[in-house]
């Protein structure tokens, strides 16, 4: 009986399997008429011969692979496209931690109001000059850039070894890899060297210890630079400016090198030594004195700032704390109701102070004519003494008015000069607002049309240290430069940075830029089509 059933089994499942294979066979039968074409006998044994490219895995695969080129040809000409032409019409991107290769919105807005025809000269070739070092290559994009913000400004490239008839013209000395600016308008020229565009700090230990010079800082003035030449160039009537010496006033270079980037003329004048300060100068600076100018020598500022008579003259002086007794200075100031007072403001509101410093401050500006600022950052100060008026009102008296131009915050209070860094004020010391730089103007008038003189006091010279100066979170340098242009009827100036080179940049040589090209536009594609004809000749032979 058992027998009898697996025969059944195995008699039913060749049926099944008998079926199965009739509905392949039809399926395969249906399949061919419908996309099988027609092909001839070629005679040999009654085979037909295949049509390979009506096959299905090559029409399709076919179109695949013409899709791709097409693809890859359109890539290879977009970057072709934006090889030729992207140094020209396509802005690059500054990707320098301190914004290396762009220039200053406020570059920017200066460069638009140059109505001059200004030429800027490299003398020697581009290719000659940015090879010599990524520094020189920095320099020619803040050129390139600074040519492109004004029409009326030309970069051209000469080179003055194999054109020497260039350099006949001119008077100043003139040699390779250097910048010359040049006013159509004016016929004035400045010239510009590596050491106006670079700004190189040595380690002086490491060159005592080893004799060898080992840069610590490296800065890039090239905007500065350029910009401060093209003011000088263009301005017809450049404002002068004597930095007094002969009494231990310090020197502030990077004060100077602001107020040249403005096209400011600077000199130095050692006041003992001159019978009378000419009238040509504008402005006369006196940067923290440590003792007492003579009489002698007050009167010839107390003559020059009266100008016979006609005014027009401006007095910035800088306090310094640990100026002794100054019976002379302190009475030129009385006669214009200035004093800088003895001691220093202590602010006791921490709101307004740095890391528990109590005499480095956030300080106030009031609302005056030299308040106007490109930004809202603050006006900082350190170890500023208070500057006072015997004209309670600030009214002035007769034809002299006082001012004050910038302030402590409310809560500050007096430290005595000689106290030691452990002093605190008393519970009950009086706590308000003190001015830190004030200033006096004496006025006369023609009809309608005033003519002024003006001392300017500033208590501290901490005010004006190279951090404050150079840091542009912080607003000191455009304030200074308020008080000068303001003082002098000077349009706003420009207040400029250096860019350092001590950070993360992506910097690349020429070479490896060539390498980059080559391997993306050429040999990357080629990679790709080379890449799908051989998948498209397997599939074919599949």
């Amino acid at each position: 009986m058992s027998k009898i059933n697996e025969a059944a089994e195995v008699k039913e499942t060749a049926a099944e399997v008998k079926e199965t294979a009739a509905e392949v066979k039809e399926t395969a039968a249906e399949n061919k008429t419908d996309t099988a074409p027609a092909v001839k006998n070629d005679g040999r044994n009654g085979k037909r011969r295949k049509n390979p490219f009506r096959n299905k895995k090559f029409k399709y695969g076919g179109l695949s692979v013409l899709f791709t080129v097409i693809f890859i040809v359109a890539v290879v000409l977009v970057n072709v496209i934006i090889t030729l032409l992207g140094d020209r019409f396509m802005p690059t991107a500054d990707l320098t931690d301190s914004g290396l290769y762009s220039i200053e919105q406020s570059t920017v807005d200066y460069l638009k109001t140059v109505t001059d025809e200004v030429t800027i000269t490299v003398t020697s070739e581009e290719a000659a000059f940015t090879g010599g070092s990524s520094y020189y290559y920095q320099t020619n994009e803040i050129l390139k850039k600074i040519a492109a913000a004004n029409s009326n400004i030309k970069l051209q490239y000469i080179d003055v070894v194999s054109n020497p008839g260039f350099i006949a013209n001119y008077t100043e000395t003139i040699t390779s890899n250097e910048i010359m600016v040049e006013s159509k308008a004016t016929k004035r020229v400045k010239v510009l060297t590596y050491e106006d565009f670079l700004s190189i700090t040595y380690n002086e230990q490491y060159l005592n210890y080893y004799g060898v010079k080992r840069p610590e800082k490296v800065e890039a003035n090239a905007e500065q630079a350029v910009v401060s030449a093209i003011m000088n160039v263009t301005d017809t009537d450049p404002v002068k400016v004597a930095v007094l010496t002969g009494y231990g006033e310090k020197e502030n270079t990077v004060l100077q090198n602001l107020l040249k980037t403005n096209s400011y003329v600077i000199e130095s004048v050692n006041i003992t030594l001159t019978d009378k300060i000419s009238e040509d100068y504008d402005f006369v600076f006196m940067f923290g004195p440590d003792k007492d100018y003579s009489v002698a020598d007050i009167n010839k500022l107390d003559t020059w700032l009266d100008n016979s008579g006609k005014f027009g003259k401006n007095l910035v002086y800088v306090g310094n704390p640990k100026l002794g007794d100054s019976p002379n200075i302190d009475g030129l100031l009385d006669q214009w109701g200035l004093k800088v007072e003895k001691g220093i403001t202590y602010q006791t509101d921490e709101n307004y102070t740095y890391s528990g410093m109590n005499t480095y401050q956030v300080l106030s500006v009031p609302d005056t004519d030299f308040s106007k600022f490109t930004n809202s950052s603050p006006v900082h100060g350190y170890n500023m003494s208070p500057v006072t008026s015997k004209w309670a009102d600030q009214n002035g008296n007769g034809n002299i008015t006082v001012q004050s131009i910038l302030n402590t915050y409310s809560g500050a209070v007096i430290k005595p000069q000689d106290s030691g860094d452990n002093w605190s004020p008393e519970s009950d010391a009086e706590r308000k607002q003190y001015s830190v730089i004030m200033q006096a103007v004496k006025t006369r008038y023609e009809g309608t049309n005033p003519f002024s003189s003006r001392i300017v006091a500033i208590g501290g010279m901490e005010f004006l240290n190279t951090s404050f100066l150079q840091t542009a979170s912080v607003n000191n340098s455009q304030l200074i430069m308020n008080i000068f242009n303001v003082s002098c009827n000077k349009e706003e100036g420009i207040t400029l940075t250096p860019k350092s080179y001590n950070t993360s940049t992506f910097e690349i040589t020429d070479a490896q830029k060539n390498g980059l090209v080559i391997g993306f536009v050429i040999v990357l594609p080629l990679l790709l089509i080379i890449s799908g004809i051989v998948i498209w000749v397997k599939r074919l032979h599949k």
